[in-house]
């Protein structure tokens, strides 16, 4: 053997790879920084196990908030075009399961003697056509967005999101649950707090409000309106029965102050959205 030419690799990490790194050592000894890329190392992502998966959408995800809730994601960069249309994806994709999963805290089976029971749905349109269904339960949950499994027993969750008819940018996010409520005020104040907590969510821009904009005999809806990432300026509003309760947001992106986020009529908004969601169980 030639004293220029390199020696034999060793069976043990000693020389060079034939596959461009360094080989492992088996009996778990030291080994060295592959000096390019290995082709063989295990590719973090497509199925390798992360220490926090991401949820809905894939956007990357903030500590978690309070009751288990999933975190919020986090915004995309500024800008227009294409990041406006994302900034809407994942406020809709992180707002979507807030409502169930702190409904799930606070919400208990009870007996046979209460009012009579509901369901939640999501029909193909709401507001008199404004907003679209986008995805269902089941499309979400297919997503990786679900929260049936932080439910109580007896309770279902319902996740909807919907893009607005004539502005795929702005949606509505639909989050419930039915079942049967010991406290419905308790669940109203719980699904309001889930904007409360986890880097990233929404600050409140004006107090929540009270109203009924069917009158006496309609439903009771209490609303606020929050402001998304710095850029967007949302109305939320819930309503909460004996039987089930859930939280819309309107996210439009062309709500860039507080003065465009109209409370009461969103109101009136989600009290249409009650009646055309809830049906006889």
């Amino acid at each position: 053997m030639s004293h220029n030419q390199p020696p034999p690799p060793g069976p043990y990490g000693g020389g060079p790879s034939p596959y461009g790194g360094a080989q492992p050592n088996p009996y778990g000894g030291g080994q060295q920084q592959p000096a390019e890329p290995n082709p063989y190392a295990q590719p973090q992502g497509y199925g390798y196990p992360q220490a926090q998966p991401p949820q809905g959408y894939g956007y990357p995800q903030q500590q978690a908030g309070p009751y288990g809730q999933p975190p919020y994601p986090a915004p995309p960069a500024a800008g227009g075009g294409g990041n406006r249309t994302k900034i809407i994806a994942v406020t809709v994709a992180g707002l979507v399961v807030v409502g169930a999963i702190v409904t799930g805290a606070v919400v208990l089976s009870g007996g046979d003697d209460g009012p009579k029971s509901m369901k939640l749905v999501t029909p193909k349109t709401l507001g008199d056509g404004t907003y679209t269904l986008d995805k269902g339960t089941d499309d979400l949950d297919n997503e990786g967005t679900s929260v049936q499994g932080s439910m109580p027993e007896g309770a279902t969750s319902v996740l909807a999101q919907y893009k607005r008819s004539d502005d795929d940018n702005s949606g509505l996010a639909f989050s419930g649950m039915y079942g049967e409520i010991r406290d419905p005020e308790a669940v109203r104040d719980e699904m309001f707090k889930g904007f409360a907590g986890g880097d990233g969510s929404p600050t409140v821009e004006e107090k929540r409000k009270r109203f009924q904009p069917e009158g006496a005999d309609g439903p009771s809806v209490e609303c606020e309106v929050v402001k998304l990432y710095d850029r967007i300026y949302a109305p939320a509003c819930v309503w909460a029965e004996e039987t089930d309760a859930a939280m819309v947001l309107d996210v439009n992106a062309e709500n860039t102050s507080a003065s465009d986020a109209d409370m009461e009529s969103f109101a009136k908004v989600t009290a249409g959205i009650y009646q055309d969601t809830r049906k006889p169980a």
